[in-house]
């Protein structure tokens, strides 16, 4: 599925910098939820991590991914199968523009970073998604 022709509505909300909350397994089956930095790309969500997050080793482990961004009582639910790709030249750019698109001069120079991008299988919405406000 892809996001962006899901409803000119939710790619609009989902294209503004907000921020997500990524939902993983853990191994013994708790979730783990972690705060991401996020963009809508041909490819599906794209995010990016230090090599040694906890979500991302579960998502090595295991795909499957819940990612939310809310926006007040508005959200968004993407669910799907999240692929981990260790290509660190390509990591540092991504993480770069991520950092460009949230405002921040933040430098990665020196980490290990890992790209993931999430395929939505299914999404919820919740509330107006009010597209006028200013994303918190």
């Amino acid at each position: 599925m892809d996001v962006r022709t899901a409803g000119v509505q939710i790619a609009a909300f989902l294209e503004a910098p907000r921020y997500g909350v990524i939902a993983t397994h853990d191994p013994d089956g708790e979730i783990w939820q972690a705060v991401v930095w996020y963009a809508l790309t041909d490819e599906g969500i794209l995010m990016n991590a230090r090599n040694s997050r906890r979500w991302l080793t579960n998502l090595r482990r295991d795909g499957r991914a819940s990612l939310v961004i809310a926006d007040g009582e508005d959200y968004v639910i993407v669910r799907g199968q999240a692929v981990v790709t260790d290509d660190p030249e390509r990591a540092q750019v991504e993480a770069l523009a991520l950092a460009t698109r949230y405002g921040s001069d933040e430098s990665f120079a020196g980490q290990h970073r890992v790209g993931v991008v999430l395929h939505a299988e299914r999404l919820a919405v919740h509330g107006e998604l009010r597209l006028d406000a200013q994303p918190t």
